[in-house]
């Protein structure tokens, strides 16, 4: 499936208001808000087990310096995402939990249901470079639906 189509679906079923996207730059993990995640961040990659395509958060280098200069936060040192038992995604998702003053339990509510957080109101997903959004499996199940 293409790029597009897969973005497509994505935004059509989305439960998130806005987005914060996790990277790393120098050894320094960032984050940064986003009313949606751009096409240019994006990649479509072969999933693993049957699943089909992935579409996949890769944010490359030349982005990540204009995401610094648009004011990303600084959340610490990129090693905070190997402290813990969790995947990098999991850790990324508790130290913005936390930033934002929430207690973070680990979850397993799909991306169509609702955000990961939500702030003053608005539902947020958050998602660490290289995260999987979706896979073309789940957009054969949105399509039966």
């Amino acid at each position: 499936m293409n790029k597009t189509t897969m973005i497509k679906h994505y935004r059509t079923h989305s439960a998130a208001d806005s987005y914060i996207i996790g990277f790393t730059y120098d050894g320094n993990l960032y984050m940064s808000k986003v009313a949606e995640i751009m096409p240019r961040f994006l990649s479509v990659e072969q999933a693993s087990r049957n699943q089909g395509d992935n579409l996949r958060l890769r944010i490359k280098r030349q982005y990540k310096k204009q995401l610094l200069h648009k004011g990303a936060v600084l959340l610490g040192s990129a090693d905070m995402l190997t402290a813990e038992k969790y995947n990098k995604g999991e850790i990324f998702e508790k130290i913005v939990t936390e930033y934002f003053g929430q207690i973070w339990e680990k979850d397993t509510v799909p991306f169509w249901v609702q955000g990961d957080i939500e702030v003053n109101g608005e539902q947020i997903q958050i998602k660490l470079d290289s995260a999987t959004l979706m896979n073309t499996k789940q957009i054969a199940k949105f399509k039966r639906a």
